[in-house]
């Protein structure tokens, strides 16, 4: 199995080692950043996250910019912003832009954010797992319709046994119903 890894973001170290400390878990990994800059630094070299938790107000860029990067370039990567600041125009501006996940206020309740990160990596598993079926259902859509395109008559066949198919499962209902009830031609 592979380990969940959560990027956090923010630029009070004491926020960042006290994340840190509340997050990691036996098969986790928490890559920490006091910038963005350092934050794409780390993304450049361990590779795509599974969450990323970013500080609103940060140095040279603030937290909803950032986080619209990595929706660019991870888009399946789970966004939450959080801040000591709260500002409507902010969560808002967050929400349209950078589609974040949550929006958290410090100071964080501990438990509530375990929950909330465990959801999360339950949704991103979703995500990932569906944009793989998705990409295996193209794939044979695509095998299909180039089989029926080949061999027309396949098309013919097919729809000729599935109606043959449901005609058998009615006429064997029929026949179950007649007997069960005791029903007979008279």
């Amino acid at each position: 199995m592979d380990k969940e890894r959560i990027l956090v973001v923010d630029d009070e170290p004491h926020i960042l080692s006290s994340l840190k400390r509340v997050l990691e878990e036996e098969n986790r990994e928490i890559i920490t950043a006091e910038s963005a800059e350092k934050a794409w630094q780390a993304l450049k070299e361990k590779g795509e996250v599974g969450i990323v938790i970013c500080d609103h107000r940060l140095p040279n860029m603030n937290g909803v910019d950032f986080l619209v990067k990595v929706k660019r370039l991870y888009p399946d990567t789970i966004r939450i912003l959080i801040t000591g600041y709260p500002e409507l125009s902010t969560a808002v501006e967050a929400i349209n832009k950078a589609h974040i996940w949550r929006y958290i206020l410090k100071p964080i309740e501990v438990e509530n954010l375990k929950i909330l990160v465990k959801q999360a990596f339950d949704y991103h598993r979703i995500l990932k797992e569906n944009r793989l079926l998705l990409k295996i259902v193209r794939q044979q859509a695509y095998w299909l319709r180039n089989i029926k395109s080949k061999y027309p008559k396949i098309g013919e066949e097919t729809k000729k046994s599935r109606f043959g198919l449901d005609e058998k499962k009615i006429s064997d209902t029929i026949e179950e119903f007649t007997k069960r009830y005791d029903l007979k031609d008279e």
